[in-house]
């Protein structure tokens, strides 16, 4: 079994396993018939090894219970909870929360992000984050793809729909969905030049949409 370091938080918990490359075939033994199918529909061969590490964790945590998804699109594992998945280059995560949809993003800490940065910051973000800091934007990066794995609605723009702020040293965002705005407590770990980010309670409908 892989290494896997836990985070627990409220109603949350986070399984984060590094990828080990070479174990691409054990990651696949341990496939239900569903995911055996659905890797050969898989072409790309990282996004393939992604997708295996990320159902082996899955499966060293809950076992053979296939992922499923509610009509809204959002990920859950019958008689576990709401789930959520996410990787970068060395690592997947995994949340897990019985309560409330959850959203979890990991990111490294990278230059790229202060280069990128004018594409997703907005001018009421500068006052909380440094703009020629590459942990903040990461950080701020981070924080918005969270926040866009909790909405029902595709295609959001990150510097519109997706906000984040601070209010007494905490963060919180809010994110279009279909029937309103929802406001989310958000939270942040670091785990070496990984950053975890994660809602870590319920959203709180704030403003509702007229119809």
């Amino acid at each position: 079994m892989s290494n896997i370091s836990i985070i627990n938080l409220n109603a949350v918990s986070i399984y984060l396993m590094e990828i080990d490359f070479s174990q691409f075939e054990s990651y696949q033994n341990s496939f239900t018939p569903a995911e055996k199918s659905k890797i050969e529909t898989i072409k790309h061969p990282e996004k393939k090894l992604e997708y295996a590490a990320s159902r082996y964790l899955k499966h060293q945590i809950f076992g053979s219970k296939n992922i499923q998804y509610d009509l809204s699109g959002s990920p859950y594992i019958e008689e576990v909870g709401f789930i959520s998945l996410s990787h970068c280059n060395t690592h997947i995560a995994l949340a897990v929360c019985s309560e409330h949809l959850i959203g979890v993003d990991i990111e490294e800490i990278r230059e790229k992000s202060v280069k990128t940065s004018r594409r997703f910051i907005t001018e009421n973000e500068k006052l909380f984050f440094d703009q020629t800091d590459q942990t903040d934007m990461s950080t701020l990066w981070s924080l918005k793809e969270c926040l866009y794995k909790l909405s029902d609605r595709n295609q959001l723009l990150f510097q519109k729909d997706i906000l984040v702020y601070k209010k007494s040293d905490q963060f919180y965002g809010t994110i279009q969905k279909t029937d309103g705005i929802y406001e989310y407590e958000l939270h942040v770990e670091r785990f070496r030049n990984i950053l975890i980010t994660f809602n870590s309670g319920k959203g709180k409908l704030i403003h509702e949409h007229s119809h």
